[in-house]
């Protein structure tokens, strides 16, 4: 782990997690093809879900390239700040309940508890809450990957943090 600006731990790899991780990914892609050839979560919902997980993890290099995205599939700039900040309450609750969902996903070290789960199943249903775990799967790798090549560069430049 590294350290933020504000002295927060960042999440990063080390060799075993990113291999585990990494397999993980690959196994993961079909569903991650399916959910996007379905439509049952739109791109702007998506990218919203991104940038909670991203926010949570703070992954410089996902805030940038999602927050890009995100302006493009519609979402304000007032709705990117309240998502980056992790303020939820401006969102209908049909987007709302997957937004928290992330946010636990991601500050529980991607290990959601049970009752989270069953909670995203019971308001989506099966196909939908697949479709919303595998966009937070993909992108807690990403910004893991990210916060890890930071820390190796940090390390690098001679920095501990």
């Amino acid at each position: 782990m590294t350290t933020t600006g504000v002295g927060l731990a960042k999440r990063t790899f080390t060799p075993k997690t990113l291999f585990r991780d990494f397999v993980a990914v690959v196994r993961g892609m079909p569903a991650l093809r399916r959910a996007t050839r379905a439509g049952r979560v739109s791109r702007r919902f998506s990218e919203e879900i991104m940038l909670v997980v991203t926010a949570v993890n703070d992954c410089p290099y996902c805030s940038y390239a999602h927050s890009r995205m995100a302006l493009r599939a519609g979402v304000s700039p007032e709705e990117m700040g309240d998502l980056m900040a992790l303020d939820l309450e401006r969102f209908p609750e049909e987007e709302r309940v997957a937004l928290a969902f992330a946010q636990h996903y991601a500050e529980s070290a991607a290990l959601p508890d049970r009752e989270a789960l069953d909670s995203l199943t019971a308001y989506y249903g099966r196909e939908m809450s697949t479709d919303i775990l595998a966009t937070i799967r993909m992108i807690t790798f990403a910004n893991l990957f990210g916060n890890t090549v930071d820390a190796v560069l940090s390390r690098l430049r001679g920095s501990l943090t």
